[in-house]
């Protein structure tokens, strides 16, 4: 299902970067004082690797020298990344799959932005949870086991089951068979 959105229109067009020769540290107070999650490494624009959250916890965990190691030593090398003209479904489906939060977003290997899911939320809050809801009803479909979502009788958020093509709560499922007995 394509959203008709451009990864161009939700992306950050200034993400934060640093070179590869960038201290352990240096990029731990760069990432505390822009408040970012996470820093592109960049070499003449172009994308050489990123540095999370999760690489820097694994970095204090191995008990690194901060003030000594540069980047490159710490950083993920290999990157995941997304065209500007792609749709949205398509960066979120991504996200989803590599089990990733950023998208670095490049065009002719240059880096033109940076796709976070922060940054979908702040374009259409509700579209993640349509997309998500809606991957999560097509990757059920044919199981019995229900799914959360919200139900197309009543509108409550609850489990789903699947009745004739719908996806109903507990409660307007009973009460649609009911119904339906009664005829």
């Amino acid at each position: 299902m394509k959203t008709g959105v451009r990864v161009a229109d939700a992306m950050s067009r200034t993400p934060v970067t640093v070179s590869a020769q960038t201290t352990i540290l240096d990029c731990a107070k760069i990432m505390a004082k822009r408040n970012v999650g996470s820093l592109l490494i960049v070499k003449d624009a172009a994308v050489e690797g990123i540095l999370t959250e999760k690489d820097l916890v694994h970095f204090v965990a191995k008990g690194g020298n901060a003030e000594q190691i540069r980047v490159h030593e710490a950083m993920s090398k290999k990157l995941q990344t997304i065209e500007p003209d792609e749709d949205l479904y398509d960066a979120l489906h991504k996200m989803k799959m590599e089990k990733i939060r950023r998208l670095p977003v490049v065009h002719k290997n240059h880096l033109v932005g940076m796709l976070t899911q922060n940054d979908v939320l702040k374009l259409q809050p509700a579209l993640f949870d349509i997309l998500q809801e809606r991957s999560h009803i097509r990757n059920s479909k044919g199981k019995d086991t229900p799914i959360k979502g919200v139900c197309e009788n009543c509108e409550n958020h609850a489990d789903l089951l699947d009745v004739e093509g719908r996806y109903l709560c507990a409660d307007c499922k009973e009460q649609i068979t009911e119904e339906d007995e009664e005829d």
